[in-house]
């Protein structure tokens, strides 16, 4: 992964204090949760780094989406198909609004075309908070319609509204 002059690198402990994106949730991931993740393996995280200060960071993960009949092309037999997840993303708020999030999601789709001669990997998959599913279009990604209809539904039943987004960005494309 690689994104102007940011040097990039994968995550190796806990990261230093300091960064802010303007987002608690992801704030808290990255403080509390991404090295522990990447030790048990469940995610790789990696950190955006100018002169050593975290301007911003993507993980990654495995993650399979369940797609419609009418979602999927008609060469794509099966129900459920492979994808990478970004599971989560943050650029801090001295660098927003320079390009840095839509060169992060560029260098997620890269990595996943980079394997899929490996593994079964057609999509990446996010889920996106409710504000920020126009941004996520404008980068090429869908709204997984079966998925966001099951999420919608289990949202209501708990009594919660605005679940996040399931979507997806078609790596063939």
């Amino acid at each position: 992964m690689s994104s102007g002059d940011l040097e990039v690198r994968v995550l190796d402990g806990p990261p230093d204090p300091g960064f802010d994106c303007g987002r608690p949730a992801q704030n808290r991931f990255l403080a509390e949760c991404a090295w522990e993740d990447q030790e048990e393996r469940v995610s790789v995280t990696y950190l955006y780094l100018s002169r050593d200060r975290i301007a911003g960071f993507a993980t990654v993960s495995m993650d399979s989406l369940e797609l419609g009949t009418r979602e999927r092309s008609p060469r794509i037999r099966y129900a459920w198909v492979g994808a990478l997840k970004l599971a989560q993303l943050g650029v801090d708020r001295s660098f927003q609004g320079r390009g840095l999030g839509r060169g992060i999601v560029q260098d997620v789709v890269g990595l996943a075309q980079g394997f899929t001669d490996t593994v079964g990997c057609r999509f990446v998959s996010l889920d996106a908070q409710p504000d920020l599913v126009a941004w996520y279009e404008a980068q090429g990604f869908r709204i997984n319609k079966v998925m966001q209809k099951r999420r919608v539904e289990a949202a209501a039943r708990r009594g919660s509204v605005d679940p996040p987004v399931s979507m997806r960005f078609d790596i063939r494309r």
